[in-house]
């Protein structure tokens, strides 16, 4: 390829980049923040490459079977005919070998450019005469044992840094999100020791000095641990080329004797430690107070997910409201194509939507679904709930929860309640700016940020919100609703029944929901407070600087 001015980027590694409705690289909120942060940097004309895995996309689309039970079906995306492009260096395909002991697994790369200075690269191993196993950690993300996950680490971590030197790209900074990419420092140290004719522990202190690292989660599934010794396996050829013991490179993520925590690598081979909201900071010190964590709230990329109308200060309630009602038949219109059923626009549209873990309490609300029912079935003031999410292959019990949730719907809440399968950026992208409502059921002190929301509240739609993440910096008066944690079903009943549909429901002689309206204007007024330029900016000021 033709490299562009890149003027030692920065280079942001994460495990999953939400790019492209088709492309099978993402999960969650994850992958849709890194894609955010790209596209600000390239609307931006800021060097930034991000370096992910290119996955095939087994299990990755949902389907919900006539008995409603959830089953997963393989993406038909072909990344040799997509608009992903070979990586090459005077014409040739880059393909260059990890350094494994007893193994010979060659890795080539695609990338997407999103502007002249901001790439994209996603490393393969999926080639013809590499290992099996190595072949089959392509399939999915987040997918396969112990074993596979430490290769996948290193193939992003390792691969990663041995792709770019190979361009001859030298990043000023490394940002890890999320420790799957930490063993980058194993890489930059071998090079610092080459290139600059360092001993391994100064290369070391110099590679740790480029490298910033962010938390984006407390749960455990983000925060996976290993046995040492299994560690040990993997990187002892590392270790062998860097001229140490396997004991002088994992030491930085021992837990105890019996636990290598990525997540504690992470920290202590990083120069500098941030949460993604502020009170995700304070849990982070919390749990880690070893570290001078810095807390920048995650944003969304407003020009991705905000509706251009939505972007002039000088609409007329009028101009709102119409534009509103073309959203919500727009929703309507996407539900109807994946489910087969539909409802009117016109009543209030409540949306739940993300990816499915019970942390987040999907069934919450559900704990009186009689009176729930009524409140919904009102023939004067009647509501519509729209339930979307994915399972994660890592949590067997989310499955379950989407079975039960279809249940209730399709029995006790039918005509009132629906379930759309197969939640993803283009589903996003309707609901955020067709409902009325955006309901938010975390259980607290686990939601590190979220970001749903904020997309919802850059169009205008109304946040319902247990307090947690990122809704703890918003002042909610005349804005949103904020729902009790402890009771989160009965606050959502009486919020619903005695404020929200009343409000609503409350017009004027000309049919405008007037009260409405202004908390719709108040959203999308603080919206750009939480947009990825906001965080690029502190990217900038804070970590990069």
């Amino acid at each position: 390829m033709k490299l562009p001015e890149l003027e030692e980027p920065v280079a942001y590694f994460c495990s999953e980049f939400a790019l492209d409705n088709e492309l099978p690289i993402y999960s969650g909120g994850l992958g849709i923040l890194a894609a955010d942060i790209l596209n600000a940097a390239a609307l931006q004309h800021y060097p930034m490459v991000g370096i992910g895995i290119l996955y095939k996309g087994k299990e990755f689309m949902q389907h919900i079977t006539a008995d409603g039970k959830e089953e997963k079906r393989d993406s038909e995306f072909d990344h040799d005919t997509s608009f992903l492009r070979p990586t090459t260096v005077n014409g040739e395909t880059i393909v260059f070998t990890l350094p494994l002991e007893n193994q010979e697994v060659k890795v080539k790369s695609y990338h997407f450019r999103l502007s002249d200075k901001t790439i994209v690269f996603l490393l393969s191993t999926d080639i013809d005469g590499n290992p099996p196993e190595w072949i089959n950690d392509m399939n999915k993300l987040y997918g396969g044992d112990m074993n596979s996950q430490l290769r996948q680490q290193i193939l992003l971590g390792v691969g990663g840094v041995m792709l770019l030197n190979t361009l001859g790209i030298r990043p000023r900074k490394y940002h890890i999100n999320e420790g799957r990419s930490a063993f980058l420092i194993f890489e930059e140290t071998h090079i610092l020791m080459k290139e600059e004719d360092l001993s391994f522990e100064a290369a070391w202190a110099k590679a740790k000095q480029k490298i910033v690292y962010t938390n984006h989660t407390l749960i455990a599934a983000g925060n996976p641990t290993y046995s040492p010794e299994l560690v040990k396996d993997w990187i002892k050829s590392i270790a062998n080329k860097l001229g140490v013991e396997t004991e002088s490179l994992i030491k930085y993520g021992l837990q105890d004797s019996q636990s290598f925590s990525i997540t504690l690598f992470a920290l202590n081979t990083s120069a500098k430690q941030s949460a993604v909201s502020k009170v995700h900071g304070e849990y982070a010190r919390r749990d880690w107070p070893d570290y001078n964590w810095i807390a920048i709230t995650n944003g969304v990329h407003l020009h991705r997910w905000q509706d251009s109308d939505y972007r002039h200060p000088d609409l007329t309630d009028q101009e709102l409201w119409s534009e509103h009602l073309v959203k919500k038949q727009e929703l309507v219109d996407s539900v109807i194509k994946r489910t087969g059923f539909g409802f009117d626009h016109k009543r209030l549209i409540i949306s739940w939507a993300r990816r499915l873990a019970e942390y987040k309490q999907p069934t919450a609300i559900f704990s009186d679904i009689q009176r729930l029912k009524r409140i919904l079935s009102n023939p004067d003031r009647p509501a519509q709930l729209l339930f979307a999410g994915n399972s994660h292959s890592a949590d067997p019990n989310a499955k379950s929860i989407i079975e039960n949730i279809i249940k209730i719907f399709s029995k006790d809440l039918s005509g009132y309640a629906i379930f759309v399968p197969n939640y993803n950026i283009s589903l996003a992208n309707h609901l955020v700016s067709g409902s009325d409502i955006w309901l938010n059921t975390p259980k607290g002190t686990l939601e590190a940020s979220g970001t749903s929301g904020m997309k919802a509240l850059a169009n205008g739609v109304l946040n319902c919100t247990v307090i947690d993440g990122w809704t703890y910096e918003v002042d909610w008066t005349d804005i949103g609703w904020t729902l009790d944690p402890k009771n989160i079903a009965e606050s959502f009943y009486n919020t619903l029944e005695n404020e929200i549909l009343p409000l609503y429901y409350k017009r004027g002689a000309d049919g405008l929901p007037y009260d409405w309206i202004k908390r719709m204007k108040k959203s999308i007024e603080i919206s750009p407070k939480f947009s990825a330029e906001r965080v690029l900016e502190d990217y900038k000021k804070y970590l990069y600087s």
